[in-house]
């Protein structure tokens, strides 16, 4: 899961589905893409990171959950 992706998303309050229509893809498409299981094109992350106005490398990292050492 892009957690990342998915906070920068709801920071500017859009939802799955108006992203999509935004990047024009399906909202089906766009869900693959938040939970990790399929793969946007370069042209889809290039615009997510403009809109979002951060890199690709941060949007794509995925942060792990409950793995956390002291």
């Amino acid at each position: 899961m892009l957690k990342n992706l998915i906070n920068e998303r709801k920071k500017t309050g859009l939802t799955q589905k108006g992203l999509a229509v935004t990047l024009g893809i399906t909202e089906r498409h766009y869900q693959s893409i938040e939970a990790g299981t399929s793969d946007g094109s370069v042209a889809l992350w290039k615009a997510l990171s403009k809109m979002f106005n951060c890199t690709i490398d941060y949007l794509l990292e995925q942060v792990a959950e409950n793995h956390l050492t002291k």
